[in-house]
């Protein structure tokens, strides 16, 4: 699963460096309609969060039950506005710090771990990380873009 880490690794700091192309007053600043840097940081720590605890059930539980969770919600729900960047980062940061040790032990049995959404979707562990690292990997362009256009 060497594979699978390494990626993993290379996301967190390609997000990392994209978010270093604001400096701090331009992270609150959005074009019309869309999310700014700010935002998107909060955004990536709560999926963080959320996938982190996918991860801990899918090792921990047989088959767990996987949950969804409605990002769309989470702006006005989780008070974006008032939450600071440094927070989120740093929550960012610990949280896909801790999931890389925890992920790094694990054997290749456990990478077939499953679990399965209420829609009777199943997942293995390694899906899942595939998964999140698409939705950072997605974000990471979104910063991208939104640096290229403030």
């Amino acid at each position: 699963m060497n594979t699978e880490l390494d990626s993993f690794q290379k996301n967190t700091a390609d997000f990392l460096d994209a978010l270093a192309l604001f400096p701090d007053r331009a992270r609150t600043i959005a074009p019309e309609g869309e999310w700014s840097a700010a935002y998107i940081v909060h955004h990536v720590a709560d999926g963080e969060l959320h996938f982190a605890a996918r991860y801990l059930h899918t090792l921990g539980s047989d088959n767990p039950l996987m949950v969804y969770f409605e990002e769309e919600r989470y702006p006005a729900a989780l008070n974006y506005e008032k939450r600071t960047v440094a927070k989120s980062l740093a929550s960012i940061a610990g949280i896909r710090a801790m999931v890389l040790e925890v992920l790094s032990s694990q054997s290749d049995e456990a990478w077939s771990r499953t679990t399965t959404t209420v829609d009777g979707e199943t997942f293995t562990l390694a899906e899942l990380v595939a998964k999140a690292g698409a939705h950072l990997v997605s974000h990471t362009e979104q910063l991208k873009a939104l640096a290229a256009q403030i």
